[in-house]
């Protein structure tokens, strides 16, 4: 896929899109880190 094919806007979403996706993705993983430190630690 070409970059100059998609509009300008289009592009910006899909950056958006996945900085959403990486921070959640992120946040979930240091849940379970969190988690999995509580069960082993006591």
């Amino acid at each position: 896929m070409n970059d100059e094919v998609r509009p300008r806007g289009q592009r910006a979403r899909l950056w958006v899109s996945w900085l959403v996706v990486s921070v959640l993705l992120g946040y979930g993983v240091a849940q379970t880190a969190v988690t999995a430190a509580k069960l082993f630690t006591s």
